[in-house]
């Protein structure tokens, strides 16, 4: 296979797991990074939605990179099938506290330590549960109770649940009421449109040595079409084009090669 960074001038495949961290801001990423900082300043609970691929973790990292340490303490729970007496387990794990069998001593213990986080440290905890879709009912519930500092009239935690839409059908459930009344602010990724995608290839190839144009405008629908706006199915798109399109000798990615590398993924 002929080696396609030799051949279109790059010192590695940016669209590639691994590579260095290359960060594009999309549409979603501006609104979403606006949002959470809204978030940051008046705490509460945070509802960040949107299909799988459409950057909703890199968002996360993000955000959470922007947050000075000394200021905040930020805990990623990704493990989202949890059991209820893990959840508060690996909560405690993470706060550095002791873990207890029963739940209501991991509840007591973490709710004392985060007030006096707060209060004495004045280090606010970011809680950011990751994939939250799967969190289970008895959770979903408790989380309003962990969060209820001075009878409900104190905000001592930053909490953000992530997923995907099917998260949204889960809160408005009636069965969440009082946990959906409590979510300061919400946002759901929709994904790149065709602009987001001309500069995020723009951007990453740039980065990889290349500063001239690579895709042909006309190319730019038919990557759209074929990734449907998932950041991760178009890096996988990319680096089949720039594959195909290094051993048809195309100098250029044009709507023939991305077809081409779309049919090669099936």
């Amino acid at each position: 296979m002929k080696d396609f960074k030799i051949y279109y001038g790059l010192e590695f495949n940016p669209f590639e797991k691994g590579q260095p961290d290359i960060p594009v801001e999309t549409s979603d990423y501006r609104e979403a990074m606006g949002r959470l900082n809204y978030l940051k300043d008046v705490r509460g609970i945070g509802l960040f939605t949107g299909r799988s691929g459409t950057g909703k973790s890199f968002i996360m990292k993000k955000f959470s990179e922007t947050l000075n340490p000394g200021l905040y303490k930020v805990i990623y729970m990704p493990m989202s099938t949890l059991s209820t007496i893990e959840f508060y387990r690996e909560l405690s794990n993470q706060l550095g506290l002791e873990i207890y069998h029963k739940k209501i001593d991991n509840f007591r213990n973490i709710q004392a330590h985060i007030k006096k986080m707060v209060d004495e440290k004045r280090i606010v905890p970011v809680i950011i549960l990751d994939e939250a879709q799967f969190l289970k009912t008895d959770i979903l519930n408790d989380l309003i109770m962990l969060l209820n500092f001075n009878f409900d009239s104190s905000s001592y935690v930053i909490l953000i649940l992530t997923g995907t839409p099917v998260l949204n059908h889960t809160i408005n459930r009636a069965v969440h009421e009082a946990l959906k009344q409590r979510i300061v602010i919400q946002y759901e990724t929709t994904g790149m449109n065709e602009k987001d995608i001309e500069t995020y290839i723009s951007i990453k190839l740039k980065k990889a040595g290349r500063n001239e144009p690579l895709v042909m405008p006309e190319a730019l629908t038919a990557l759209l079409n074929a990734c449907q706006g998932s950041s991760r199915k178009l890096n996988n798109l990319m680096t089949h084009c720039l594959i195909v399109g290094a051993a048809a000798n195309r100098m250029i990615i044009d709507n023939d090669t991305v077809m081409e590398a779309a049919d090669e993924i099936g």
